[in-house]
């Protein structure tokens, strides 16, 4: 018995005496390092069983873990890069193999795997790509294009300014707080939504912060610029008309519900939605409720609204998309998808583009509301599409295509592997189709 226990003893003492050098940054005694195994091989191991049992999403976590901890397991490197191509991230795969090729170059699996990735970059197809920039590996939150200027917003609060033309970065700013919104852009400066509920103001011209103003909430919806003026919805229900240059308040209404979309102007009349189903038309100038306390919808509404003919396009989370009178809020139609529709409706002379969450793209009559065509994607469609010409443009989620199609009919024209999800676009600026990988690739293409 005093055998069993001096053996016992001993074993917590070097179990003890491992966990106490680990804490302290000091090496392990060779004897006890086999015994114990690292954090980043705890991660592989719990990624491994999540990924056996189906959730790729928590494997992927797990295995990023792994790499935080320790970025050379190679390991954890491979079973990322694997994972990555089958879901068709291919610069994100490449970026890990390649990593782990380096740290193990006689590994037969990591090569073929590298082989197996194509080149994502358009040589002769239906675009031609004019720069591609990798401004991070973070989550991107949006861009705005303008005045020749290209502004990515990322989550964890940095801002950067690309030459819309070249790609080139003109300056790189960090937020005091984590972005929330994509950026708006205007009156020479950009605008970006804070999680710590403030609007943020920098000069185009070099970044600096001119100033903020605060909310009770994060700033989801992106900032409309207009006439001098910065119009911010918040989280906290707030809607509040700003002087451009200074931030100085000039009127300030309550919708009570959160505020998440971007709002539209046309005239002197602004739009916006809450996530009450109330959508409201106010006067720019005053804020005053030209349609009453709100015209309501049956779910949360955080599309940005579509102006034309007179008319107001928006969609809701009740899977329908309505449009009604710009002056009176007076409904002429609705018409309903199969899921919710959060991207703002595109109006090209007599049809109305809509896409859903529903993994739909319906081309819909202005005056009716009737359907003429609708796409069916493969996964839901949160962006809202451009037309180019007689093409139509349009990106899904989960996926790393752009896909074209005849603007008139529907008709499918091709796809275009851009080599990552997509998090934004597609954009039209100065004849350049701009969009924004997940992967933090913000890539232009000119159209053939």
């Amino acid at each position: 018995m005093t055998a069993i226990f001096q053996r016992c003893f001993l074993l917590i003492i070097i179990l003890w005496s491992g966990s106490a050098a680990a804490a302290c940054g000091a090496p392990l005694p060779d004897f006890v390092r086999p015994a114990l195994p690292s954090p980043a091989a705890a991660f592989v191991a719990e990624g491994d069983r999540q990924l056996a049992e189906g959730r790729t999403a928590e494997a992927v976590l797990a295995y990023r873990q792994a790499v935080t901890r320790d970025d050379q397991h190679v390991p954890a490197l491979r079973k990322l890069g694997q994972i990555y191509a089958t879901e068709g991230r291919t610069r994100l795969a490449q970026q890990y193999l390649r990593k782990a090729a380096a740290l193990r170059p006689g590994d037969d699996e990591i090569g073929i795997a590298l082989q197996a990735l194509v080149s994502t970059k358009a040589t002769g197809g239906p675009l031609e790509q004019v720069w591609l920039a990798l401004v991070n590996a973070g989550r991107p939150e949006g861009m705005a294009a303008g005045d020749g200027a290209l502004v990515v917003a990322l989550e964890e609060g940095r801002v950067l300014l690309l030459d819309a033309a070249t790609g080139k970065s003109r300056w790189e700013v960090k937020l005091p707080a984590r972005a929330a919104s994509a950026p708006g852009l205007g009156a020479g400066l950009v605008f970006i939504g804070g999680e710590d509920g403030a609007l943020y103001a920098l000069a185009v011209a070099d970044g600096r912060l001119l100033w903020r103003h605060p909310t009770a909430a994060p700033i989801y919806a992106a900032p409309l610029v207009a006439a001098g003026m910065v119009y911010a919805p918040s989280g906290d229900g707030s809607f509040t008309a700003l002087a451009a240059d200074d931030g100085a308040q000039r009127w300030r209404i309550e919708a009570i519900a959160p505020l998440t979309g971007r709002p539209a102007i046309a005239g002197d009349m602004l739009y916006f939605g809450a996530a009450d189903g109330r959508i409201f038309g106010v006067d720019a100038a005053t804020g005053h409720e030209m349609w009453g306390s709100g015209i309501a919808a049956q779910g949360a509404v955080e599309s940005e609204p579509a102006i034309a003919a007179g008319r107001v396009f928006i969609g809701a989370g009740d899977s329908r998309v309505y449009a009604f009178d710009a002056a009176t809020g007076g409904e002429y139609w609705r018409y309903s998808t199969p899921d919710a529709v959060y991207a703002r409706p595109l109006v090209i002379s007599d049809t109305v583009y809509v896409a859903s969450a529903g993994n739909t793209l319906s081309a819909l009559d202005v005056l009716t509301g009737e359907s003429r065509w609708e796409i069916t994607a493969g996964s839901a469609l949160r962006h809202a599409p451009i037309v180019i010409g007689d093409v139509l443009y349009y990106i899904a989620a989960a996926d790393p295509n752009l896909y074209a199609a005849t603007a008139a009919t529907g008709e499918p024209l091709w796809q275009f592997d851009t080599g990552d999800w997509l998090a934004g676009g597609p954009v039209v600026h100065d004849g350049l189709l701009y969009l924004l990988g997940q992967d933090g690739a913000v890539m232009a293409f000119r159209p053939r």
